[in-house]
């Protein structure tokens, strides 16, 4: 192999143009609770009768946050949300 003194290091894949900051397709944040007592509780919360439309929707976020920081919801949680949709006495 002769030694050619010059060798051109310059990067000319059109990948390494890409900037930095540029991410993959973001994934769609959920709109419904994943789990099973999750969507039940959620339901509940949708066809109550009793709140309004933003109360509804609070407790929905509410579920959703509940179950990405627990796994799933508690009886203990789903007693509190059931508590607030409950018809006033």
């Amino acid at each position: 192999m002769a030694d050619e003194g010059f060798h051109d290091v310059t990067k000319t894949k059109p990948s390494h143009y890409l900037k930095s900051n540029q991410k993959g397709a973001a994934t769609p944040k959920p709109t419904w609770p994943t789990t099973f007592e999750g969507g039940q509780l959620a339901g509940e919360v949708r066809d109550s009768k009793t709140v309004s439309q933003e109360t509804k929707d609070r407790l929905v976020r509410e579920i959703m946050e509940h179950e990405s920081t627990h796994g799933q919801c508690t009886q203990t949680f789903i007693k509190k949300v059931r508590k607030q949709i409950r018809p006033k006495a």
